[in-house]
């Protein structure tokens, strides 16, 4: 392989110089400017499509969708059909999901401290383990790399009325002294309200104009401090606080979904790591252990004064999960073979809390805990100079660790289960010449049930069941990656079969209830097309996605919230001196959507067009001014929850 674990390391630090390299996980290969296995979004593209939450950022990747659920107030993606508890999202390597339902508010996320965000779509590293049925997401932190180094950015965002709808402020900064460094962020964001497009028409829920209930704040602070050795070798202590609170809009359709007079007083999260890694000539020794918090709560009202909480079907409740765990990485460069192997422990509780609703005391109702080990083992073999033959395989163990429930119905059928399973990969990647290569790639994925799947009552209208087993997704693709001078070119072709997919049925002892059961087997099957070209004066790019996801069985059931064609086009030039004109457009359809009577619509589809003037006087100074959905198109992730229309923004943003 000719390369040195250390050499890897100063290479992989140049190319990404202000990035957190303790925090990527990444499939090895020879030519790293040539990447077939992650795809990566960078701190300058995040910002060239002024994408100012991590969900706006990743939408733009071919194979990714972004999706909104209403009901929970949550933005959320699809990677290739999969929804998002089953991709599993790491933030500079750390699992950070909601232990109960293993879902992720994409939206509560912005990307001011963030150097690059890393998706690995079906084959993915060992060291995520192999219970990542539908990808990873890595999102990597920032870095500094000079003495005394920062940005000051803020954001005024009006609505299509001219009035303050929301406004985004945040401060990095960091600094290097010889071997140490020390980074600091924090963030703020405060939506008052979002207009809705001139095309919605009132309901008698929502009227025209400024959508109901759409306040949310978010702020966040996060602190790292390292150490950096002169043979490469790093240690980082890391602390990140962030505290949320949104409002829950009302339904628009009711035929689509029913109204919740919902409120979340706060929504928070908290993390606390170290990691490391030693690098000797040839291989190297990468730990990590970390403890991750996260709280929320919801409030259910009688009606939508939210003004008392007294009906049978009113109540205040809150989460408070946490998680910790640990990992152990080694890897070691042998002739022609580069040896990774590795070993992970997580543990996860959730504990859900009610108040009375007279007393206001606060009593626990429910405390689950699952462990979950995974042990992983991959090689890279160079065969020639231009063929590479990649093979792992990753052992994952969930055990049910504690079920308690006050709720008693159904209680006999609650027992500590335990799912365990393998996930096989391998690819073989030939590179035709210095700019290209061709990649062919068979893995094996696991869903494994999380405790919402096993165990909710989903408002006394489920069964639980334990003895759900893991998903099972076999995912092959097929990728050809073209870079000539400015032209680079990307195809990926996948075809993934889902078994013993989860889905909800009729309880056949209680036809009045509902329960998860492996009863589905799916094929999901598309293509990824992308094109880039970049001089000093002009970018013109973008990508389009198929997929198409069908069920095996006659079921008549589908996949929902997955448009079966996007597409995403962006150009920018330099159009005089210090001043440049950028401009994108998405177009999305195909997508189903499912009524409360059961059948299933197609959502309208939509395009979105974005505008910006960027001027740009020195290196320093950044300043824009721009328009979001400039015709004010009416967006509709979900049929009962529209989306903003025409927005209008400034933004300055001042590097030291």
């Amino acid at each position: 392989m000719k390369k040195s674990v250390i050499g890897i390391s100063i290479a992989t630090s140049m190319l990404l110089a202000e990035s957190f390299t303790l925090g990527q996980v990444s499939v090895f290969e020879n030519i790293k400017d040539i990447n077939l296995f992650e795809q990566s979004i960078s701190s300058e593209v995040i910002s060239q499509n002024s994408s100012d939450t991590v969900s706006e950022a990743l939408d733009n990747i071919s194979g990714v969708t972004q999706d909104t659920q209403g009901a929970r107030t949550e933005s959320t993606l699809h990677i290739r059909g999969f929804d998002a508890k089953r991709v599993g999202v790491f933030i500079d390597g750390i699992p950070v999901y909601v232990p109960y339902d293993g879902n992720f508010d994409y939206a509560r996320f912005l990307t001011t401290d963030i150097a690059s965000i890393d998706v690995s779509k079906g084959y993915s590293s060992v060291v995520y383990g192999g219970a990542n049925m539908g990808g990873v997401v890595n999102i990597v932190s920032k870095k500094p790399t000079k003495e005394f180094e920062g940005s000051v950015k803020g954001k005024i965002v009006l609505d299509s009325d001219g009035k303050m709808a929301r406004h985004v402020e945040s401060l990095n900064a960091g600094s290097r002294q010889n071997n140490f460094y020390v980074q600091l962020g924090a963030s703020y964001s405060k939506q008052d309200h979002f207009r809705l497009s001139d095309d919605y028409e009132a309901s008698p829920t929502q009227p025209e104009g400024d959508r109901l209930r759409s306040e949310a704040e978010d702020k966040k602070v996060s602190l790292k401090a390292g150490y950096v050795a002169d043979d490469g070798s790093e240690i980082a202590i890391s602390y990140a606080n962030q505290q949320g609170e949104k409002q829950q809009p009302p339904v628009t359709d009711t035929t689509f979904a029913k109204n919740k007079d919902w409120d979340w007083p706060y929504w928070d999260k908290e993390t606390i790591s170290i990691t490391g890694q030693k690098n000797f000539n040839s291989s190297y020794v990468k730990a990590l252990a970390y403890f991750d918090k996260s709280k929320n709560s919801i409030y259910s009202y009688d009606n939508a004064t939210f003004s008392a909480i007294t009906k049978n079907w009113a109540f205040k409740s809150r989460y408070d999960d946490y998680s910790y765990g640990a990992r152990l990485e080694y890897g070691v460069e042998l002739g022609d073979n580069f040896l990774k192997a590795a070993a992970s422990y997580k543990k996860d509780v959730h504990r859900a809390y009610d108040k009375n609703k007279t007393t206001d005391v606060e009593s626990l109702v429910e405390r689950y805990e699952d462990n979950t080990i995974s042990l992983g083992l991959e090689d890279v073999y160079s065969i020639t100079s231009k063929l590479e033959f990649l093979a792992g395989v990753s052992y994952d163990r969930k055990e049910a660790d504690e079920i308690y429930d006050t709720n008693t119905a159904y209680l006999n059928m609650l027992a500590l289960e335990v799912e365990d399973s393998f996930a096989p990969q391998a690819a073989l990647i030939y590179s035709l010449d210095e700019s290209s290569k061709v990649k062919v790639s068979i893995s094996r994925k696991t869903y494994m049930p999380t405790m919402k799947d096993r165990y909710s009552r989903k408002f006394n209208s489920y069964v639980p069941n334990v003895e759900l087993k893991n998903e099972a997704a076999t995912n092959y693709e097929l990728s050809y990656l073209k870079k000539y001078d400015a032209l680079t070119s990307r195809v990926n072709l996948f075809f993934t079969r889902v078994e013993d997919a989860i889905q909800s049925v009729v309880f056949a002892s209680n036809p009045a209830y509902n329960q998860n059961k492996n009863v589905g087997t799916f094929e999901h099957r598309g293509v990824e097309l992308e094109l880039n070209y970049k001089t000093d004066t002009l970018e013109v790019g973008g990508n389009y996605t198929y997929i198409s996801v069908k069920s095996r069985g006659d079921n008549g059931v589908e996949i929902i919230d997955v448009p079966k064609h996007q597409l995403f086009t962006f150009a920018q030039i330099e159009v005089a001196k210090y001043v440049s004109l950028y401009a994108n457009m998405k177009f999305r359809d195909g997508a189903y959507e499912n009524k409360l009577n059961g059948t299933y619509v197609t959502n309208p589809n939509f395009t979105t067009f974005d505008l910006k003037v960027i001027y740009e006087p020195t290196k320093a100074i950044t300043a824009e001014i721009g328009v979001k959905n400039l015709t004010d198109e009416l967006v509709r992730y979900d049929m009962a929850y529209p989306m903003a229309g025409r927005e209008y923004f400034a933004t300055m943003n001042y590097k030291f």
